[in-house]
């Protein structure tokens, strides 16, 4: 039990996970990100009412896709949005190694139990 909880202190100072926290907040204070998130979010809301009424190979459709993936595009572009992925994919790792190490075993053990 006392390891579980080194190993959260340990995360909890890993310098990419800090440095993914503080990404996370710029991106989140940033008024041009949550512009750019929020023009996805619409353009979604609109492929998917779209979708509603029109084949996805349609004319109508394909429109709205290529709106869709031009406010992606954006947001994904964003220097800040991009920080915040390269911080997140590092943390990722780091987590799919704690994942593999530690938690594998009882799943690969778990599964055998249940046949």
């Amino acid at each position: 039990m006392k390891e579980a909880y080194v190993l959260k202190e340990l995360l909890e100072n890993d310098e990419r996970i800090i440095r993914l926290k503080k990404d996370e907040k710029e991106m989140e204070n940033s008024e041009e990100v949550m512009r750019l998130s929020y023009a996805f979010s619409c353009a979604q809301n609109e492929y998917n009412d779209i979708l509603k009424h029109f084949k996805t190979d349609s004319d109508e459709a394909k429109k709205y896709q290529r709106k869709l993936y031009e406010a992606k595009k954006n947001l994904d572009s964003h220097p800040l949005v991009k920080k915040y992925l390269q911080s997140y994919q590092e943390v990722r790792l780091v987590y799919n190694k704690i994942q593999d190490e530690i938690f594998k075993p009882f799943i690969a053990h778990e599964c055998k139990e249940k046949r």
